[in-house]
């Protein structure tokens, strides 16, 4: 079988693959709140905020999750996502936070969580505060999710 120049095995022409470079956004950088093993991001998407956690949220670092969650109440959106799928640790002090947040939300601010392991999941069940806050299993369903009334959450 002879293969010419620039032709396949079939005699059909080939045709060079063809490359477009689509000029990509740059990334708009976050705010990042570091504090030894606990990161926290903050981003907004419409009415949504969503405050991503990652490490461990115990005494020492809650105080910082608090502030966080503080300043974005202070914003008055429309729902506040808190993301803890990277969260490895979450202890009373993390969920005092959670529910102090919850409570201080105005009627217009619909507060929800993420989780997604079994560090997280697992103290929301013991203690019973996954009864009283809205839980998702995905950050998208969390963010989608209609507004429910007060009554449906606990």
């Amino acid at each position: 079988m002879t293969v010419h120049r620039g032709r396949g095995a079939s005699g059909e022409p080939i045709v060079p693959p063809v490359v477009i470079d689509f000029p990509r956004p740059r990334p708009r950088r976050l705010p990042v709140h570091r504090y030894q093993d606990l990161a926290i991001t903050v981003e907004g998407f419409g009415g949504t905020l969503v405050v991503a956690v990652d490490g461990d949220v115990d005494l020492c670092t809650a105080p910082m999750l608090h502030d966080v969650l503080e300043a974005g109440l202070s914003r008055t959106p429309r729902r506040i996502v808190v993301d803890l799928s990277l969260v490895r640790f979450l202890n009373a002090a993390g969920l005092a936070v959670l529910l102090d947040a919850h409570r201080r939300a105005t009627p217009g601010t619909d507060v929800r969580l993420v989780a997604t392991t079994r560090a997280t999941w697992r103290p929301l069940r013991l203690t019973r505060v996954d009864e009283r806050l809205v839980v998702h299993t995905s950050l998208a369903a969390a963010i989608a999710a209609p507004r429910w009334s007060a009554a449906d959450t606990g």
